[in-house]
């Protein structure tokens, strides 16, 4: 039987790279298994894959019932493979909170760290794993996405540690040129459908028995995704009628400048934001958050105190 290992429903470079890299080592060990991904790859992935003539895994929305599976970056099934409770969950690996239920015993490698792919190498490394240069880069790739190149407040100096390590395999000449190449092609989002670009890295939550989507535009061109506001906030009210959201935040990072704007629909979601980050006025439809860059660790955790409130 194969072992399916995915990330989460709105795969990102973390998700991706860390599966395929994990599939190898499963599958060096003699275990059948395959990365799949549960949506299409964005543009930052299919340049690191490009780049090391990698095939995008093979994109599925289920599977059948009782086929084994790994879940990489994640632990929600909310944000998880359709039918979820019916298959056997062999591992977790991931760096996020845990809401998670299960009915038998599961492996799991949670760590407080900038990237799932920093946790693999770790993995790997006690498991005396080699990793080839393709598989260097693979997670390098990875923990810069997570981390913005240590721009993010989720980073640690274990994963610039970890970089440097991989990098001694991998032998990328300039890191930060390589960054910027990333979060460029990131960038590169002008064919993408409103609700495409909402969806991008989009997470829904739970507060107070009511759902909300929480959506982040990483970019190095804010400009391009802010001059599409009207037509964003129209996407916005769509979706929210079409899968019954109490409300729902797109935040678009300025990657290079480590700035916050955050677009907001409508009344509701405007006093959420003053209560929860301060009184500010938000001005045609845009909230300025300034520094707060991480969803995981600047953006929930201040939702979350205001809704317990």
């Amino acid at each position: 039987m194969v072992i399916y290992i995915f990330g989460h429903k709105n795969p990102d470079t973390d998700s991706v790279v860390s599966a395929i890299v994990y599939s190898n080592f499963i599958n060096s060990n003699g275990v059948k298994s395959t990365a799949v991904c549960l949506n299409n790859i964005n543009n930052e992935t299919k340049f690191v894959l490009d780049s090391l003539n990698i095939p995008a895994p093979k994109v599925i929305s289920k599977l059948k019932d009782g086929e084994k599976i790994i879940m990489m970056d994640h632990n929600e099934a909310g944000q998880s493979i359709e039918n979820l409770d019916k298959l056997e969950i062999e591992e977790i690996i991931d760096h996020h909170k845990f809401n998670f239920k299960s009915n038998a015993p599961i492996n799991i490698r949670a760590e407080k760290i900038g990237s799932t792919c920093s946790i693999v190498f770790k993995i790997l490394k006690e498991k005396n794993y080699n990793l080839s240069k393709k598989e260097a880069k693979l997670l390098i790739s990875g923990i810069i996405s997570d981390t913005l190149f240590f721009r993010s407040p989720t980073s640690t100096e274990e994963d610039k540690q970890i970089v440097e390590k991989l990098n001694s395999i991998a032998g990328i000449k300039n890191l930060e040129e390589y960054s910027l190449e990333m979060f460029h092609a990131k960038s590169n989002v002008e064919h993408l459908g409103a609700e495409d670009l909402i969806k991008m890295d989009y997470k829904e939550y739970e507060f107070h028995n009511k759902k909300y989507g929480i959506g982040v535009i990483e970019t190095t061109s804010p400009k391009s995704i802010l001059k599409r506001k009207k037509e964003i906030i129209d996407a916005i009210e769509k979706l929210k009628e079409k899968e019954k959201l109490e409300g729902v935040l797109l935040s678009v990072i300025d990657i290079l400048n480590e700035h916050n704007s955050t677009i907001v629909a409508g009344e509701h979601e405007a006093e959420i934001l003053r209560a929860a980050f301060g009184g500010k006025e938000i001005e045609h439809n845009l909230y300025s958050l300034g520094p707060v860059i991480s969803r995981k660790k600047q953006i929930i955790p201040k939702l979350e105190e205001h809704f317990k409130a």
